[in-house]
């Protein structure tokens, strides 16, 4: 008999919090999950760690790549290797309060127009300790009955992404494009849930904890470093955030015509991805890519007014660009 949940925990080297990570996930109040770890090529602890896990507990499985595929083709991996009704990814350095999955499952066993569900999210640090974290990044439910509402405004709100890392449906996970390799496309793949379904979120005691720390994905700097550890390799397409998000989106939009008109999708892409401020993105992955070492001057030949370039300034300072 098939596990009701399957939790997948992608993993690279993450032996300082991998062991936290999936004991909170056994110490659930809902038993009845799989543990799925893959390991991308850790060559540390990790597999010391997650094989003697698998060993003690029959619901743990541990599957590991020889070398580092990249973050996105192991995120989808390890959604393919599980058999659970509900799915939910869960990162090596992140906690879940003991009722999370209970909640969650409670939630989209009774709601069935419900696609994802995502607990309320607080943040600590190495220690555990919870730290303060700027409430604009948090997306809010989007329980809208139009899905074209409910995907624009996924766009709009995605924020920090942190209900990538919610419980969704397997039926619609298997319907999308799960995550593409260019750094960002959990913000695409959020949408593209919210296109599908609504996205709720879950009771007070549904925690989940995001563990901020130096060696996080967001903290990486420049989009080579991004796009490499995204693919495993160092491609400079991939580089092109804001344009592979775009493409991503229009992908989306066009995907899903049983459940609503392509034209129709296509305009909430249109209302999030022309905007002024979208616009100066593009220029600057273009500008980035056609000549790198010149990344900065053409940056200021782009954005030769004030206001533009307030918007650059304020897009910097969120790490969105």
């Amino acid at each position: 008999m098939n596990p009701y949940v399957t939790i997948a925990i992608p993993v690279l080297n993450g032996e300082n919090f991998i062991e936290q990570a999936v004991s909170s996930v056994l110490e659930q109040s809902f038993r009845a999950l799989e543990v799925v770890i893959s390991d991308n090529g850790s060559t540390d602890g990790t597999e010391r760690i997650c094989r003697r896990f698998a060993c003690g507990d029959k619901r743990v499985k541990y599957h590991r790549f020889t070398e580092n595929i990249g973050a996105a083709p192991n995120f989808n991996r390890a959604f393919a290797l599980g058999t659970g009704r509900y799915f939910k990814w869960h990162a090596h350095d992140d906690l879940l309060g003991p009722s999370f999955v209970e909640r969650c499952v409670e939630m989209l066993d009774a709601c069935k127009d419900v696609s994802l569900v995502f607990g309320p999210t607080k943040c600590i640090d190495t220690s555990g300790d919870e730290i303060d974290w700027a409430a604009d990044l948090f997306m809010p439910p989007l329980l809208q009955d139009d899905p074209v509402a409910r995907f624009r405004k996924a766009i709009e709100t995605a924020g920090s992404c942190f209900p990538i890392f919610g419980m969704f449906r397997t039926d619609i996970l298997r319907r999308s494009c799960l995550l593409r390799p260019y750094y960002g496309s959990d913000r695409a793949l959020i949408a593209e849930a919210a296109l599908l379904g609504k996205v709720a979120q879950a009771p007070a005691d549904a925690v989940y904890y995001n563990r901020e720390h130096q060696t996080r994905s967001v903290n990486r700097q420049g989009k080579g470093d991004r796009a490499s550890w995204m693919n495993g390799r160092t491609r400079r397409r991939h580089s092109l955030e804001h344009i592979n998000f775009l493409a991503h989106l229009i992908e989306i939009a066009l995907r899903h015509g049983e459940l609503v008109r392509p034209s129709a999708a296509l305009g909430g892409v249109a209302r999030s991805a022309f905007t002024r401020r979208q616009m100066a993105r593009y220029a600057l992955d273009i500008a980035r890519y056609v000549a790198p070492e010149r990344s900065e001057a053409l940056r200021d030949a782009v954005l030769r007014n004030e206001s533009l370039k307030r918007v650059l300034f304020e897009a910097k300072a969120n790490k969105e660009i």
